[in-house]
């Protein structure tokens, strides 16, 4: 995996002192990892119990000396204990997939839980945090031994140390009063210290440090010979799951126990550091597409809202693939959850099929990219296939309210020469343009650029020439563009602006726009150019792709054109039930937009439709009242 805007510099002018910071991963989860970094190893916590294949760049716990299968107790001191055995270094720090030390020179803000955050270990927190091996390097040669920056426990409401871990629902006090008893018979020295720590309010958080090599050794002897003791004399056998994790929770404190000892003795060099939570673990991974002339690459995008319609799309595509080729199904999000993921990675993968799910968090950050009208913030992520699925020649991109009827790869295989783009001409934006005295059409020409407005395409389906389009424009510089929020109707219209006379014109039931409320055809197609309307009535009898465009969906009101195809394949997903007692809900707006969003009552639908009626196409009393409306209902 990487991230956007790679840190790692060259490191000059610092000593060989063998740095080794160990990253505890959970076994069987699929957590961000920074790769090549010389400094960084990531370890899977618990390797005893990993079923899931292991990524080439981890460790596990439970190769030469180990007690890997301790870790529903010991957590991620399983981790500690390995490296003790089996690693050689100079100096040994630990951290977890979501927690990282800050090595920066200055104080970053804070929590009131008194940590950094941040939503994503992105370049800008990399940055900040200057998570770079001269930075660190340099730093961590300073000291002996660095913790996690200490909490005063009144902040957590407690009055001690003690107090706070008694607090804990899970946790037994009487746990602590074990502890302290096998450090005062076996390891006397450190037992006024012991007390005192458990008295005071400075509570070290995370098990979190970086030691030298002599300090580290002495330590792991000290806390491992504590905790075989501790399981010896306690009686975990009826603790609930977090309460069976005690030694792990002890193995926290002592870790401020020793350091507050090594204070007392002032032999070395001890500073505390800030800690940075990062809130969510997963990460934008890299693609790299072997060009093996089977692979069909299709991009699909969508918001948690929007699963069970990305479902029924997806399981579509499914339905159509052939055995000749391999399927990668990538749907870029912000914030399909793991539960959903694994839906479909568990009912629709299988040999020549594989879904995968590329949280795109940290690409989109800092851009506005606000879609109108019934439009979704999704629909600008199709940007990202020129960055993310670089290395891919071509590229399918399809909008998740569609039906597939037809193999995609019939449609992959289309030879588009050197056109940065394959797709439809967009019937319905042809017949708006079409109508006297047609405002839509002086936008095309005056925004847009396109003088012909009849070329105008559809953006639902699209077969990206990767290579070409990267040759001529950038990720950034369409986002840039959608930033300015002038044009109607997004990303498409800028796609048109990019693109303008070089597109390859698809057949139209490659993706044709179903008859939205029943208005579309028979009101608005049907002014467009005779020879457009022809191919989108012969493109009706044969659809390979239905793309259920607009404010309307069959989902959302039965008897909606070309309905049944939706239905067909909705109720052989696990979704049906929940779109059929939830209809309104799945139009692709996020769940802060729908609280906002008036729905439509039905006389006032009916009311449009007189208005439509009554005044023609193309007058400014239309224009206006149908503004007024979708601003209201769109």
């Amino acid at each position: 995996m990487k991230f956007a805007g790679p840190i790692w510099g060259i490191v000059t002018q610092v000593s060989k002192e063998d740095i080794k910071i160990f990253v505890t991963h959970t076994a069987n989860r699929n957590t961000m990892r920074i790769t090549d970094h010389p400094l960084l190893y990531h370890v899977i916590g618990g390797s005893a119990f990993q079923t899931d294949p292991i990524p080439e760049d981890m460790y596990c716990d439970n190769l030469g000396d180990n007690i890997s299968e301790k870790n529903k107790s010991y957590c991620e001191l399983t981790t500690q204990y390995w490296a003790w055995k089996n690693m050689e270094a100079d100096y040994y720090g630990f951290c977890h997939y979501r927690r990282f030390f800050s090595f920066s020179n200055k104080k970053l803000p804070e929590s009131e839980w008194g940590t950094i955050e941040y939503d994503y270990l992105d370049a800008k927190a990399q940055r900040e945090l200057q998570l770079n091996e001269a930075d660190m390097t340099r730093f961590i040669q300073k000291y002996d031994f660095i913790i996690a920056k200490s909490i005063n426990v009144r902040q957590l409401g407690a009055r001690s140390v003690r107090a706070h871990y008694e607090n804990a629902a899970e946790l037994h006090v009487r746990d602590v009063d074990i502890l302290l008893d096998v450090i005062r018979e076996k390891y006397n020295f450190l037992y006024e210290t012991a007390l005192q720590y458990f008295k005071g309010q400075k509570f070290y958080p995370c098990n979190m440090y970086i030691m030298k090599r002599e300090l580290f050794q002495k330590y792991s002897e000290l806390l491992f010979g504590i905790l075989e003791e501790f399981e010896k004399r306690a009686d975990m056998s009826e603790y609930s799951r977090e309460g069976y994790r005690t030694p792990g929770h002890l193995g926290e404190r002592f870790a401020g126990i020793y350091y507050e000892y090594l204070i007392k003795e002032s032999k070395y060099r001890l500073t505390e550091v800030q800690i940075a939570l990062i809130h969510h673990s997963d990460a934008v991974p890299e693609i790299k597409a072997v060009q093996t002339g089977k692979d069909v690459p299709v991009v699909l995008a969508a918001n948690q809202n929007y699963v069970p319609i990305l479902y029924t799309c997806v399981q579509s595509i499914v339905d159509h693939v052939s055995d000749e080729n391999d399927y990668k199904i990538y749907i870029l999000h912000t914030d399909i959850d793991q539960e959903s993921r694994t839906i479909f990675t568990d009912r629709l993968n299988r040999e020549n099929v594989e879904c995968i799910f590329i949280n795109v968090t940290t690409y989109v950050s800092g851009y506005a990219l606000q879609a109108k009208q019934h439009i979704t913030t999704e629909t600008f992520y199709r940007f990202l296939i020129l960055e993310i699925l670089k290395d891919y020649s071509k590229v399918i991109y399809l909008d998740s309210d569609m039906i597939i009827r037809r193999d995609l790869a019939d449609l992959f295989q289309i030879d588009i020469g050197d056109c940065l783009v394959a797709a439809t001409k967009d019937p319905d934006f042809a017949g708006q343009c079409n109508m006297k005295n047609s405002e839509m059409r002086q936008y095309c020409q005056n925004v847009i650029g396109l003088k012909d407005p009849f070329l105008y395409f559809q953006a639902g389906v699209l077969l990206f020439h990767v290579a070409e389009f990267n040759k001529v424009t950038s990720t950034q510089a369409l986002f840039e563009m959608a930033d300015t929020g002038i044009y109607r109707f997004s990303d498409q219209d800028i796609l048109n602006i990019v693109c303008k006379g070089r597109v390859f014109y698809l057949d139209m039931a490659w993706n044709m726009l179903f008859d939205c409320d029943h208005f579309r055809w028979h009101n608005v197609i049907r002014y467009a150019p005779h020879t457009i309307l022809d191919e989108y009535e012969e493109a009706r009898k044969h659809p390979y792709i239905i793309h259920y465009a607009g404010f309307l969906k069959p989902w959302m009101r039965l008897g909606e054109d070309f309905g049944y195809a939706f239905w067909e394949t909705a109720r052989r997903t696990p979704y049906y039930e929940k779109i059929l007692l939830n209809p309104d809900i799945f139009h692709g707006f996020s769940s802060e937009n729908i609280k906002h969003k008036a729905s439509k009552p039905t006389h006032l639908v009916l009311a449009r439709k007189i208005l439509m009626k009554i005044f023609k196409p193309g007058s400014k009393i239309r224009a206006k009242l149908g503004k007024i409306y979708w601003d209201i209902y769109g």
